[in-house]
């Protein structure tokens, strides 16, 4: 259900705000760093879902649908790119961008990095899939880059490459109807934050001061500058030295393409801060190259063996996709899975009154995308504090460990199986109503004391 929580916190709860009010509001959005453009987009098949099924996650599927829906442009790129070359060429780089297992894992995850991703993708569609895009195509491509800008503004320099390399010196019909297009997107984005009474652009500045000159995102966590290369053999294993190998043959078919990855991949690897969906376009780019680098090795074979040999291709992309997926790579499909599962166990209830997060790690806390009621959330941190404000919520989250920490009358319902982390995953309840305590600290001030 939840990748990183930072779909939930940095996206999915801002949008059930704007869906059903009450939320999580975390440091990024107090401090103004945040564009609210995609918040607002996932708010509409969040409330459909929502007001079709207000008692259940349809709101989030339906959130998971539109994204995976928004990434079969990936797929579509890949097809094209190829189709430009041969219908093999489309087979194959259309069957890895499909199955591959990260952008599988990606496609309906409501982050930054696959969003842009495809808006990339789309641009590059435009761009390169065709021999000479016209100025039409310039300015749709404009109008992807500029809210691709938008949606993760590091896929900045990516996007400069991707220009330069596609419009050169053609200032009339390539670069103006480009800067028109880019020009349009960064008017939606303003728009969209103007509805929200927000300064048109100021988390654009606020991103970069906050992150670049007062260093926020070092607190994460820093890697040496050759962070990313070892976390992409970490995850791709025995297979990145052929990657690489088929990516640099198809990357004499498409040198632009190579070109953004690289870009990409080396402005990420100057950030301390490394995280590996940070660097997804690098990776996507490095596959869909190597997809058309496979179809270029297949057609130096003789014809009666080209259908075998496209088939045993196919089966071995398929293959280590699979493998990967559940090797090095096999924690993030449940990562957070038990803290994610509690807070939806505990707003099933319609007459849920008051939920309490017991004992929870510094970070990952709750959310009400996933608890889905219009009830406080306290944080307690000792038996003392839960039994002193019990008559607040009548229902509880908390790590198995702890479980039996809390007053008696709280009685264990479920726990969640473990997820990759240790994030709370029992959920407790006791009968009987609540009365809101003002005294009980409530998540939002949690958070704002923790600096989150």
């Amino acid at each position: 259900m939840v990748g990183w929580f930072d779909e939930i916190w940095q996206y999915l709860e801002p949008a059930w705000h704007l869906v059903a009010g009450p939320w999580v509001q975390t440091w990024d959005y107090r401090a103004g760093l945040r564009s609210w453009l995609i918040p607002e987009l996932l708010a509409v098949p969040m409330g459909l879902g929502h007001a079709l099924s207000p008692d259940t996650m349809l709101h989030l599927l339906l959130v998971r649908l539109a994204l995976a829906a928004l990434s079969l442009v990936i797929v579509g790129a890949a097809v094209s790119l190829g189709l430009r070359l041969s219908r093999l060429h489309g087979i194959v780089a259309g069957f890895v961008a499909a199955t591959w297992f990260e952008l599988v894992y990606f496609a309906p995850r409501a982050l930054s990095e696959p969003i842009g991703l495809a808006l990339l993708m789309g641009a590059i569609w435009l761009l390169l899939a065709r021999a000479r895009p016209g100025p039409r195509q310039f300015a749709a491509a404009g109008l992807l880059m500029g809210l691709c800008f938008v949606a993760r503004i590091q896929y900045g320099p990516a996007l400069l490459t991707l220009a330069i390399l596609a419009a050169r010196r053609d200032w009339r019909g390539a670069w103006l109807p480009m800067i028109a297009g880019g020009c349009a997107a960064l008017a939606i984005d303003a728009a969209a934050n103007l509805a929200m009474g927000a300064t048109p652009f100021r988390w654009m500045i606020e991103a970069a001061r906050i992150n670049l000159i007062e260093g926020r995102a070092r607190a994460y966590g820093e890697m040496p500058l050759i962070g990313y290369f070892s976390l992409i053999a970490w995850y791709w294993y025995l297979a990145t030295a052929p990657i690489l190998l088929l990516a640099w043959i198809g990357a004499k078919r498409y040198p632009a393409l190579l070109w953004v990855a690289l870009v990409h991949l080396g402005f990420h690897s100057l950030i301390g801060h490394k995280e590996y969906r940070f660097v997804l376009a690098s990776t996507a780019l490095l596959v869909i190259l190597a997809a058309i680098g496979s179809a270029e090795l297949l057609r130096r074979l003789p014809r009666r063996r080209l259908a075998l040999a496209t088939a045993g291709t196919l089966a071995l992309w398929g293959m280590a996709s699979a493998a990967l997926a559940a090797g090095h790579f096999r924690p993030n499909w449940s990562l957070e899975a038990d803290l994610a599962a509690a807070l939806e166990r505990a707003g099933r209830p319609p007459g849920t009154c008051g939920l309490a997060l017991y004992r929870p790690r510094d970070t990952v806390a709750g959310a009400y995308a996933l608890y889905r009621r219009d009830t406080p959330i306290y944080v307690l941190g000792t038996p003392e504090e839960a039994m002193r404000h019990a008559g607040a919520f009548d229902t509880v989250v908390a790590p198995r460990a702890h479980a039996a920490e809390l007053p008696k009358q709280y009685r264990l319902e479920a726990c969640a199986a473990p997820g990759r982390t240790d994030a709370p995953g029992c959920v407790l309840r006791r009968a009987g109503g609540c009365i809101p305590d003002p005294a009980a600290t409530g998540i939002d001030a949690w958070l704002r004391a923790s600096g989150n």
